[in-house]
């Protein structure tokens, strides 16, 4: 069970993902966490140290997403990489919608809070790990740099995808041209 913290935490990279960064406001952590006036101010003094703790928060839970794909999916072939990453691409404009759109308003925060950025540039340090490891086993030349320059274009298109969904967009064959499929 989330402790109370978590459950503010959450609560604000639900209303930052759902109604931006101008509405993240202690007081509407309050009423999304359904928890009393004040609550999310005695955990977090100030607006600066709820986007800090947003970001530890943030950089948990995807950091356990990632650790949960990877031991579930193992690409064998770049066929197989394309498949799994057009699935988190669709998945992170679908029905991870709000906290896709969280991420990217946590990447703006990053640029102002100095703490926010070194959790989110970690944690994408860790992301890029998991992702040289699929690329190495499906044989892909130099991983790590490939692996940076993949997932800079699903940031793109995962970007563009929320700002003007495109229903022909052809994610397969996108994927197919980086990973060589």
């Amino acid at each position: 069970m989330p402790s109370r913290q978590e459950v503010l935490l959450d609560a604000a990279i639900t209303v930052l993902g759902s109604e931006g960064s101008r509405r993240l406001t202690h007081r509407a952590v309050d009423a999304a966490a359904g928890l009393p006036s004040g609550s999310a101010s005695n955990y977090f003094k100030t607006r600066e140290a709820l986007v800090n703790a947003m970001a530890a928060r943030f950089v948990a839970r995807e950091q356990a997403t990632w650790a949960a794909l990877t031991a579930l999916v193992t690409p064998r072939t770049p066929a197989e990489l394309v498949v799994a990453l057009a699935a988190f691409v669709r998945r992170a404009v679908g029905p991870d919608r709000v906290l896709t759109v969280a991420r990217y308003g946590l990447f703006v925060e990053a640029a102002l809070h100095p703490e926010a950025h070194q959790a989110l540039a970690e944690s994408a340090r860790e992301i890029r790990r998991f992702g040289a490891q699929w690329l190495r086993a499906v044989g892909m030349p130099d991983p790590e740099e490939m692996c940076e320059l993949i997932l800079d274009q699903m940031d793109g298109m995962i970007l563009h995808q929320l700002a003007y969904p495109d229903p022909t967009l052809d994610v397969e064959r996108r994927l197919a041209f980086l990973c060589r499929v």
